[in-house]
């Protein structure tokens, strides 16, 4: 039977709420994007398979990557492929299935998926061998899920002490339908494994998200100043990142040889991943850029969250790249960095690259 999580109706409903500038410049709500745009792959088809609202699709096509967008809800992709005609973009979106995508194999540099594989009650299996199955050697699979967090394993304690009173004084206990799991990064990383993908990086990350969430998603709890404003980049540093709210994996489609990261040629050996997170041939490891892929190398914002900023007004600025003068984007706003940048020098890779690595301001708005 499907369960609620896989409900088409429940999603429709749920985009239906929401709307795609506010998702868009709610920004770092979920504190995930220093690995999304970092090892999003620059060469190739990248997929976001359960796309949404397409908040990622529409900021990567402004680094020039080229990204599709997949939902079961065609009333969703039909809103999505209205809104971008009348902004003005032309990106691919359509109907599908994550079990049954409509690529061929082999044919992907990059696949997304953020939210989406805990919500299959019968477990992620296919929707990962699927994942596999379109990648080429060397794409990219950016995974996320909810994480049994500090707070998720303090709600389930909560839930057992009001059932155990419920028992002991015999009243019937209702057991909700299922939603969603939350998956560990070492559960998370064993299911990937078994699709036969390699993860090279597996973290828990975002301790702001859990806290934004004990506090009933208000925001007052995290402002600039508060205990949990101070407490999560110190927590999401150390050993206790494995109870932030999110499960992160970067993972690999391992091959004898391999489309490289940085150039897109296939070129790049297996021995290129005990150096780097990501496949690097012979010749780009001499590039600076490919630093950045060192294992070890810390992906991390580079400032401190600003939380609920006034949306910023499209204004001129000269860009530190080109020196041209340029003027801000009226829904990007300045892109989501700290360092000023046009939309011709943010589409080329090595810019983006280094901006991703470098430059990255966290900015937290609530979720409308």
């Amino acid at each position: 039977m499907e369960s609620l999580g896989q409900k088409k109706e429940v999603w429709t409903n749920e985009w239906n709420s929401l709307s795609i500038e506010s998702e868009i410049q709610m920004w770092d709500f979920y504190g995930l994007r220093p690995w999304i745009i970092k090892f999003a792959p620059r060469h190739g088809e990248v997929l976001e398979a359960g796309c949404g609202l397409g908040r990622y699709n529409f900021l990567l096509s402004h680094f020039g990557i080229d990204i599709s967008g997949l939902d079961f809800s065609k009333e969703t992709i039909d809103h999505l492929n209205n809104w971008q005609k009348e902004n003005n973009y032309n990106l691919k979106f359509i109907t599908g299935d994550v079990k049954n995508l409509p690529y061929a194999n082999n044919s992907l540099s990059g696949y997304l998926s953020f939210g989406v594989i805990e919500h299959f009650q019968e477990g992620p299996k296919d929707v990962l061998d699927e994942a596999y199955r379109v990648l080429r050697p060397g794409g990219i699979a950016i995974i996320t899920t909810p994480n049994k967090s500090w707070n998720v394993r303090r709600r389930e304690l909560i839930r057992r002490i009001k059932d155990t009173i419920k028992v002991t004084i015999g009243r019937k206990i209702i057991t909700p339908e299922f939603f969603q799991y939350e998956y560990t990064p070492r559960q998370l990383n064993n299911f990937i494994k078994t699709a036969n993908l390699t993860p090279t990086i597996v973290k828990g990350a975002d301790y702001l998200y859990s806290f934004t969430e004990y506090g009933h998603f208000t925001g007052k709890n995290i402002h600039k100043g508060s205990w949990a404003y101070k407490l999560s980049p110190i927590l999401d540093k150390s050993w206790f990142k494995y109870y932030g709210s999110q499960s992160l994996t970067i993972n690999v489609k391992v091959a004898k040889s391999m489309h490289c990261f940085l150039c897109g040629e296939l070129v790049a050996g297996i021995e290129s991943l005990e150096k780097f997170d990501v496949p690097i041939c012979p010749k780009c490891k001499k590039h600076k850029q490919a630093e950045f892929y060192q294992k070890n190398n810390k992906t991390k914002f580079h400032g401190d969250y600003l939380i609920m900023p006034s949306i910023q007004k499209p204004e001129i600025r000269t860009c530190n790249f080109c020196y041209k003068k340029y003027k801000t984007s009226k829904l990007f706003e300045n892109f989501g960095f700290n360092t000023n940048v046009c939309p011709n020098c943010l589409k080329d890779k090595n810019v983006n690259i280094l901006l991703s690595n470098k430059y990255l301001q966290p900015i937290w708005r609530k979720r409308k």
